[in-house]
């Protein structure tokens, strides 16, 4: 058992704990992510660090790396990946955003620092994956 705040579906590794998979979405009237996010690191960053307290302490640093756009199906993706660090402690996430089917939707897989390194090919493997259906 566990309980992930501010998501609607979230999976933990049962063998490696730290490792999870989250998906949250909420209703949006936009039709596309190119909406609502604008393809310069200044910007989404800016965007993504002001619901940053739903996925960080007030005392973590944010670091984002690489913000590919992707179309795959007609659809558009944004892909990220990000580090949150405090004195103690330190985590990193790949997150995928899109929009369709009136969500908007974002897919955050994420490690401890430790095996972060051991295991992030196969997280980004899962984000990559991230797809929105046509319902």
């Amino acid at each position: 058992e566990f309980d992930f705040m501010a998501h609607d579906s979230a999976f933990k590794d049962r063998y490696l704990k730290l490792q999870n998979v989250r998906v949250r979405f909420i209703p949006t009237e936009k039709k596309d992510i190119r909406d609502i996010w604008v393809p310069l690191e200044e910007v989404m960053l800016y965007r993504f660090w002001s619901n940053i307290d739903r996925y960080a302490a007030p005392n973590q640093r944010l670091t984002i790396y690489d913000m590919p756009e992707k179309t795959v199906n007609e659809k558009y993706y944004y892909s990220f990946e990000y580090v949150l660090t405090s004195p103690n402690y330190s985590s990193a996430s790949f997150a995928t955003i899109a929009i369709g089917n009136g969500r908007y939707y974002t897919l955050i897989v994420g490690a401890d620092e430790r095996r972060w390194r051991r295991y992030r090919d196969q997280l980004k493997v899962v984000a990559d994956s991230f797809r929105l259906l046509g319902i």
